[in-house]
């Protein structure tokens, strides 16, 4: 858990073979009962918010934002979708989401029309490649296999359709009422789950959390808290200096220190170099000794 600054709050360690998507209550009504916070917005990727978590989120009272699924909608709504929605850039609706009992906001974009039209154009030609020599090829779209043959491919004209009256759409779904969040709003906290995947990032690659050499399981809980607060640490001086973590540690690393003695006086003297990009960055103030 972090905050929309990005700042960790909390972690759990969950076995390797435990389904993410069971994680989260878990993770949620611990912290709830451990600091009484007011429940929060659940924003989250489709993969993590199951229609059994959303479900199970409207039954505890939470309110929820996720992106929406719009590729496995019916025909029907995206027919319905398409014909409502205006093709102005920036431009969005809310509408209620096929049985769900939550609703949809979709936006269009024309930065994301050019990207999802120039990825449609190479699925088309891939999957065209791939039917001319009758092979299915890997995570091919528009590639679909004929039901009276299992060794004869044909090209999806119906997926095709779909895909092409979704291109430059994105979907959130929410329980939101509008009176609480306008659209914009639900947006903008959609975007904010970078924030998370930030933080991860940070602690697979500049924390080196990963892989872990560890069998017992307290030996790997106490690597993942060691983790956890290296990540707070370079997260407080992420917000405080605006540097990157990789740049903090180039800075910090980059300071040398030498320690002369007279073997005579027994005097020492101690000599710093590279000090100027650690001064003009601000991690002297923040790192100074209290």
């Amino acid at each position: 858990l972090v905050t929309a600054q990005g700042f960790p709050l909390a972690h759990q360690v969950f076995k390797g073979n435990m389904f993410e998507g069971h994680t989260m209550l878990t993770v949620l009504e611990d912290f709830q009962a451990r600091y009484g916070a007011e429940k929060p917005v659940i924003v989250g990727d489709a993969a993590m918010l199951s229609q059994s978590n959303l479900r199970t989120l409207e039954d505890k009272g939470y309110y929820y934002i996720v992106g929406a699924r719009l590729a496995n909608a019916k025909a029907t709504f995206i027919e319905a979708l398409c014909n409502i929605l205006p093709k102005n850039d920036g431009a969005s609706i809310r509408m209620p989401y096929q049985s769900a009992s939550c609703d949809v906001i979709c936006t269009y974009s024309e930065a994301r029309y050019r990207k999802d039209k120039r990825d449609f154009n190479k699925q088309i030609e891939k999957a065209n490649r791939l039917i001319a020599r009758q092979e299915p090829g890997k995570r091919a779209k528009f590639v679909k296999k004929k039901r009276d043959d299992s060794h004869a491919y044909f090209f999806d004209e119906e997926l095709k359709q779909k895909t092409e009256q979704l291109l430059g759409i994105k979907g959130y779904c929410t329980n939101l009422p509008e009176s609480l969040h306008s659209n914009e709003q639900v947006v903008s906290h959609y975007h904010e789950l970078w924030r998370i995947e930030q933080a991860f990032r940070m602690s697979k690659t500049d924390l080196k959390a990963r892989p872990i050499f560890h069998y017992a399981h307290d030996a790997i809980k106490a690597h993942v808290l060691l983790c956890f607060m290296a990540l707070m640490i370079s997260k407080f001086l992420e917000i405080k200096t605006g540097l990157s973590v990789q740049c903090i540690r180039d800075i910090l690393w980059n300071v040398h220190e030498a320690h002369i003695e007279d073997t005579f006086t027994g005097k020492r003297i101690t000599l710093q170099t590279n000090l100027e990009e650690y001064h003009a960055s601000g991690l002297a103030d923040i790192l100074k000794p209290h």
